[in-house]
């Protein structure tokens, strides 16, 4: 396909595409996180595995289907069940489907990963068991090929539009993640006051950072594990490649790269909500964040995100798109 103007079918699916292979990526990161966290951590402490529901906002989903909150039934919901939508291979389907009707506009080696990648998933479906033997070795197999497929994307996809909706989707979805991750993780993380400053308080931080693939880069910028550094890498830091100021900031590049719309101006509502957003994140301190509080904070940063998303979709696809998917 030429470098002209998408159809908002296409553009649409390069959006979603994106999306979804960035949602499998964050997922896989966090069960493999959680499955090494739950064996360091005493077995008393509370059900760690209820904190992935939540950042999913899947908890009322997966207690409809499932009776006890366990490792088992969890990595089962995440990682196979086609009932959750966000499950690592219900995302892979939907990414899957969404490049199958671009094939014009992905690159072969693209498909070729996108595929072999569902594939995988869907035999280890077939075959439990073995996946419950060894679910580190499948996570980080999954987790290495995302990359690989990143990778790839760089090095052999056209940068026209859709690179630019490739990039806006992919961003949009890790700010989203990573505001999650933390607002979820600082709440129900956050050990009892008779655990601050122990080992298990800097397991729990440590693990909140892995998360996001943010620890060994946090610790050499901010030297030891603490919340408020771990607050403003996570938010404000524009070193930081998935705090939400970098992420906006390069989804704010791309939305004005498929218009040509000059920074400072705007031609659409979604240019403007983004431009706001990210003028805002741009003056926006720690203190003032603490002042808010942070689930606060974050609850209203989610919510001007989806407001992007709507926007998106009503400008670009089609007014019945703005549904969060």
């Amino acid at each position: 396909m030429s470098d002209g103007t998408l159809l908002s079918r296409v553009a649409e699916s390069i959006y979603w595409m994106s999306r979804y292979m960035e949602r499998v990526e964050n997922t896989v990161r966090l069960m493999d996180v959680n499955w090494h966290l739950m064996l360091d951590l005493p077995q008393v402490q509370t059900n760690e595995w209820e904190s992935l529901l939540h950042v999913s906002g899947d908890f009322d989903l997966f207690k409809s289907a499932y009776e006890d909150v366990n490792a088992e039934n969890v990595m089962r919901f995440m990682t196979f069940d086609l009932l959750n939508p966000n499950s690592m291979y219900a995302c892979l389907t939907a990414a899957r489907e969404n490049a199958r009707a671009v094939r014009d506009v992905v690159t072969p080696e693209m498909w070729e990963l996108i595929n072999s990648m569902y594939l995988m998933v869907k035999a280890y479906d077939s075959n439990a068991r073995g996946f419950y033997r060894n679910p580190f070795e499948f996570y980080r197999e999954i987790q290495d090929n995302v990359l690989h497929f990143y990778g790839v994307q760089h090095a052999t996809a056209f940068r026209g539009q859709a690179w630019h909706f490739n990039q806006l989707g992919r961003m949009l979805e890790r700010a989203d993640k990573t505001s999650r991750i933390l607002d979820v993780r600082y709440f129900l993380l956050l050990p009892s006051l008779r655990e601050v400053g122990t080992a298990l308080e800097d397991l729990q931080w440590a693990a909140m950072l892995r998360s996001v693939s943010s620890l060994e880069p946090f610790v050499k910028k901010y030297g030891p594990v603490h919340a408020r550094g771990i607050i403003e890498y996570l938010l404000l830091d524009l070193q930081n490649p998935r705090s939400l100021r970098h992420c906006l900031k390069i989804a704010d590049h791309a939305l004005r790269d498929i218009s040509g719309t000059p920074q400072g101006s705007h031609n659409n509502d979604a240019e403007r909500r983004l431009g706001q957003l990210c003028a805002d994140l741009n003056y926006l301190t720690v203190d003032e964040i603490i002042r808010q509080g942070l689930h606060e904070c974050l609850d209203d940063l989610q919510i001007r995100m989806n407001q992007v998303h709507t926007a998106i979709s009503e400008t670009y696809f089609n007014p019945d798109a703005g549904e969060t998917t």
